[in-house]
């Protein structure tokens, strides 16, 4: 299961970065890891490997198309990440509909959002 990101922040002036984490590798990532750092672990060992002198020609095709399909799951879980709203979002937007417009429809449930064929 993917790991939520802490909500964005200011800096203070003292702070400095972290130190990049080092990457896991495919045993530490089976192991310890989300489903996310196993694939990047895995693209990361194919991409060696295909980039390598020693890669063997007979074996170059099937990397290749496994690293793209590793890729491609990478970009989706990414993409599912990056649309998914966090809870404490949802309740600063109400709040913040509450306090513009206490008697909205939206905070009431008095919304009709059900699909009428005839309408069409």
């Amino acid at each position: 299961m993917a790991t939520k990101k802490p909500p964005l922040r200011a800096v203070a002036d003292d702070e400095t970065a972290a130190p990049p984490s080092q990457p896991l590798s495919v045993a530490q990532a089976a192991k310890t890891g989300s489903h996310r750092d196993l694939l990047v672990a895995m693209r990361d060992r194919i991409a060696e490997t295909v980039a390598g002198a020693s890669c063997p020609p007979r074996d170059l095709a099937s990397l290749t198309k496994r690293l793209q399909d590793i890729a491609d799951q990478i970009e989706a879980i990414d993409a599912r990440e990056a649309d998914e709203v966090p809870a404490y979002r949802l309740r600063d937007l109400e709040a913040a509909l509450r306090e513009f417009d206490p008697e909205h429809p939206l905070l009431a449930g008095m919304v009709d959002d059900r699909f009428d064929a005839s309408a069409v």
